[in-house]
């Protein structure tokens, strides 16, 4: 008798689990989030970016871009970027 109650409990368990991690999947993220893999081009043009030489955040959108040494840099100013290309020669 009790093995058929394990049996009935350990059953119930399994389901309640499955049930949770299959809902994990269908339901959408809370808070208006988007999953990385959904992300518009939009929302990747407002990401904040730092500023390597003054620490300050800017939106990608309106960051100065640019390419030294073979990477991406974002600046605030194109004086942050001239002081940062004079620290930091190729």
């Amino acid at each position: 008798m009790y093995r058929l109650i394990l049996v009935s409990l350990l059953l119930t368990i399994l389901y309640y689990l499955l049930r949770q991690m299959f809902r994990a999947f269908k339901t959408p993220l809370q808070d208006g989030q988007q999953s990385p893999s959904t992300q518009r081009p939009d929302d990747e043009q407002d990401q904040m970016i730092e500023d390597p030489v003054c620490h300050i955040f800017v939106p990608r959108r309106i960051a100065l871009i640019e390419s030294i040494g073979g990477r991406e840099y974002c600046f605030c100013s194109k004086e942050c970027a001239g002081r940062f290309r004079n620290e930091h020669p190729i």
